[in-house]
């Protein structure tokens, strides 16, 4: 399925990378400041804040390298450095990641990694007040199973990310904030699926879909 991406949504996939890090990036430019002029004495404190914060800067850069752009495509059978560059972007939250399967399905199409990443930010976004995602590809009875599930305190999605989600979504009324959700789901699309979205209890979002085999 040929799925172009509107020119707006590649604005708007920009303005949530670029907020995403203009934190760390920022925190980086008031460690150096420090360092340059360390006249009460912090500069132990001033290096672990630029330390930290570049660290943090270059695990999302690195996982939206793979989750909005043309690297994330074709990645191998073994799905290690996708378990390890979801941890990273969890690093400074109150989140953990649970992925034990690690080697992709016989017949996993190309781009299944992707999609996964994307449903994986999509569940980081659910809980502001952390919790655990869990995330798992297997095979199924229909093709290959790729569920990730948000559980934690006020697990939810944003108003922004609802309308996003949306079947039929005015592109219009996209933010940077609600793109990513239209985004993940053109994802699933573009493979064949549906992103569906469920609410299996309270404190736990769940986002699946199901992928044809491929060949």
């Amino acid at each position: 399925m040929d799925l172009k991406i509107d020119v707006r949504v590649a604005e708007l996939l920009a303005s949530r990378l670029c907020h995403d890090l203009v934190g760390p990036i920022g925190a980086i430019g008031n460690g150096l400041e420090l360092l340059s002029d360390d006249e009460f004495g912090m500069a132990d404190d001033a290096m672990q804040l630029t330390t930290n914060s570049a660290r943090q800067a270059s695990n999302i850069l690195q996982y939206f390298r793979l989750a909005y752009g043309m690297a994330g495509a074709r990645v191998g059978p073994d799905y290690t450095p996708l378990r390890d560059l979801a941890a990273a972007l969890l690093e400074t939250s109150r989140s953990k990641l649970e992925w034990t399967l690690l080697q992709a399905p016989e017949g996993a199409p190309d781009g299944i990694a992707k999609l996964v990443l994307n449903m994986i930010a999509l569940g980081h976004e659910a809980l502001p007040r952390g919790g655990t995602l869990s995330v798992e590809i297997s095979p199924g009875a229909q093709g290959i199973d790729c569920v990730v599930t948000a559980k934690g305190q006020d697990a939810h999605l944003r108003p922004e990310s609802l309308v996003g989600l949306q079947e039929n979504v005015d592109l219009e009324e996209l933010s940077p904030r609600g793109v990513h959700g239209y985004f993940t789901r053109l994802m699933a699309l573009r493979l064949g699926s549906e992103l569906e979205i469920e609410t299996p209890g309270s404190g736990s979002v769940r986002f699946s879909a199901t992928l044809a085999k491929a060949g």
